[in-house]
């Protein structure tokens, strides 16, 4: 392995889910970085996504299908298996934005870094849109990036890895952390994912909001300005929650593409 080529361990968890499964496997797959180890950790799926894993599984590092106890209980059984000193996390349905991005973030100097972050594309039903990355300072807002476009030192999470028990605030409460330890968190200028706004959660980003707040209010007290802002926050994911569900798909497509209408990003401008 040549020097400033660190070997990279790409995690993908999956249950139920094989067109998505394949399409984010295909976009690992075809990264043009030389030093990618591939890990995927399927929950015990039973519509043929194992089917989609052994047919790329000569591509494919080390995969397991077993029970577990949900998607963070999974990523730490990635992270038990990866041997790359960096690791990011492209779960099923989520995609790289291109075949260079990780070499165009790691054929650069990070020595001294030990949390990559960079921007995304969100996927919506009807539209994309850019979505970029907030300072780290900004952590006590809630999570500044998308998960998936973030690297982290095998080193550094590895022990400790993410609490299954907080099932829609895992990933937040580990950044938080390794931020609040003095972890190096650096920016790169590069759009790393385009992930699915689905995920677990249009319906339950109240729970998702009240979580983050809960985290951030166990490792630190809050200014009385930062408690009116989670107030706010949560408001307005029970008005978004309560939009999710009265009004048709349709309607909501176009009211989001209306709210979103300055970060659309077009056909021509994707690879």
């Amino acid at each position: 392995m040549t020097s400033g080529q660190p070997k990279i361990s790409i995690i993908t968890v999956v249950r139920n889910s094989a067109i998505e499964l394949e399409n984010t496997i295909q976009s690992v797959l075809v990264q043009n970085y030389p030093h990618i180890e591939y890990i995927v950790i399927d929950g015990g799926s039973d519509d043929g996504t194992v089917e989609v894993i052994k047919k790329y599984s000569t591509q494919i590092s080390s995969w397991v299908s077993e029970p577990d106890r949900g998607i963070y209980d999974a990523m730490n059984k990635g992270l038990a298996k990866a041997t790359g000193e960096w690791v990011s996390f492209m779960n099923a349905g989520d995609l790289f934005f291109n075949d260079k991005v990780v070499s165009a973030i790691f054929n650069q100097d990070l020595h001294d870094a030990q949390v990559l972050f960079g921007d995304s594309i969100a996927r919506y039903p009807a539209f994309d849109a850019r979505r970029k990355a907030l300072p780290v300072e900004d952590l006590w807002k809630g999570m500044i990036c998308c998960h998936q476009a973030m690297f982290f030192r095998t080193s550094v999470i590895r022990d400790k890895g993410y609490r299954p028990e907080l099932f829609f605030s895992a990933d937040y409460e580990m950044i938080l952390r390794l931020y609040l330890d003095g972890k190096i968190f650096r920016h790169v200028a590069e759009t790393v994912a385009i992930f699915d706004t689905g995920g677990i959660s249009n319906l339950k980003m109240v729970e998702s909001a009240q979580s983050n707040l809960a985290i951030l209010r166990s490792a630190r007290t809050l200014t009385r300005e930062e408690e009116r802002f989670h107030q706010r926050v949560i408001r307005k994911a029970r008005f978004t929650e309560w939009l999710y569900r009265l009004v048709p798909a349709d309607l909501m497509n176009y009211l989001l593409r209306w709210l979103y209408r300055k970060q659309i990003v077009h056909k021509s401008d994707q690879p």
